[in-house]
């Protein structure tokens, strides 16, 4: 079954590639193509990991391959839907690489046969992973339009317009799709920090114990929860509010990357 997600990293290769052609050249074609390669290579996408959900009898995100796998997919989602928001052609050229290196790295890493724990055959736990990738796919989108923004703006800002001010979306347009990300974002990490404890719960008989791994996704959240905050206040500022989001996808990445504890099945 591996040829779907073989031909998968072929069509988002593909689609980067075409998309950085078009970055690079201002070529409407060449976005167009990648935009049609990419969602070719999401739908296959979407059919290897059914299929491999009914292969395996459990939603495939319960080991370091399927998780990849399954963040790939969270974060192509989260491209097009951006994309189809605010028809951004640089999108594809910023975010389609780490689509990309993670479905590849899924696939060096692919584990044919694996029997996961008991305790992870819940649907808590399908839900309270599901909505951390989704999480983390909606923050790295903030963190790819803050780099955007902080370009344009020491473009404007020096007034010296070069290659990549002709190329890149409008401060506002950063602005806004940071903003969209930002709030999808932590409202799915809200929710998988609940999810957790109360799964949590189930499992040790109390909701939280300071798990490395919860500890990490405490952290983070409570930097895109000053973020929203500051976002919602007077004093905005988006240039401040953007290395806030660049500090917040590093957090996002070493909450990922922590798995020992509780979590450390993956």
């Amino acid at each position: 079954m591996n040829w779907i997600l073989w031909v998968t990293i072929a069509l988002y290769t593909l689609g980067l590639l075409h998309s950085i052609f078009g970055f690079y050249q201002k070529r409407q074609v060449f976005v167009r193509i990648a935009l049609g390669m990419v969602l070719c290579g999401f739908g296959l996408h979407t059919l290897f990991l059914i299929r491999l959900g009914f292969q395996r009898g459990h939603f495939p995100i319960t080991n370091l391959p399927e998780a990849l796998c399954f963040f790939a997919w969270c974060i192509s989602l989260a491209f097009m839907v951006a994309n189809l928001q605010y028809r951004i052609p640089a999108l594809g050229t910023f975010i389609l690489p780490l689509v990309s290196v993670l479905t590849i790295i899924s696939q060096v890493l692919w584990q044919e046969d694996y029997s996961i724990p008991d305790r992870l055959k819940s649907g808590w736990v399908y839900f309270h992973s599901s909505v951390a990738f989704l999480a983390y796919a909606a923050f790295f989108v903030t963190f790819v339009s803050a780099v955007l923004y902080l370009i344009q703006e020491k473009e404007l800002k020096h007034k010296n317009f070069r290659f990549l001010y002709f190329r890149l979306p409008s401060l506002q347009v950063c602005d806004e799709l940071r903003g969209r990300a930002l709030f999808v974002g932590f409202v799915s990490m809200s929710l998988t920090i609940v999810s957790g404890a109360f799964r949590h719960q189930q499992v040790w008989g109390y909701f939280w114990s300071w798990d490395p791994k919860q500890t990490a996704a405490l952290i983070t959240w409570i930097i895109y929860f000053v973020l929203v905050n500051y976002r919602l206040s007077a004093k905005w500022h988006a240039r401040r509010a953007a290395y806030v989001s660049i500090l917040g996808f590093a957090s996002t990445l070493a909450t990922f990357a922590v798995n020992w504890g509780v979590h450390a099945y993956l």
